[in-house]
């Protein structure tokens, strides 16, 4: 039905993730992170697949590891991300890490929660 182009894909709507169990500035920065990742080229399509399920609302954070294609797609993910570290050369990783280190000052700078320290 090429006359329907104009309707969204409900994985494609743009509603803020509402997440009973995190706090406003944090279903803020999940729902911004689920559509850096739905709209990144380079994301694969697993996890792309799962930012759209939970911006569509379809599935739930605290129900992603028992969704059989979100396990997969963060145990993939995670494990491109962990060889993609260990390929990098030791002056990239720091780069890294500084850039982290540098929103998050930025971020408590701002008022939203970071990684915490104390762990």
């Amino acid at each position: 039905m090429s006359g329907n182009n104009h309707i969204t894909d409900p994985g494609e709507r743009d509603y803020p993730v509402e997440e009973k169990d995190l706090s406003e500035e944090q279903n803020e920065h999940l729902t911004k992170a689920l559509r850096a990742v739905r709209g990144n080229p380079s994301a694969p399509p697993a996890m792309q697949d799962l930012a759209r399920k939970m911006l569509s609302g379809r599935l739930e954070l605290k129900d992603v590891l028992d969704d059989p294609s979100g396990h997969r797609a963060l145990t993939e993910g995670i494990s491109g991300m962990r060889e993609s570290w260990r390929s990098m050369a030791p002056q990239d990783r720091q780069a890294v890490r500084a850039k982290v280190e540098e929103n998050a000052a930025e971020a408590e700078a701002d008022g939203v929660s970071g990684p915490r320290s104390d762990r």
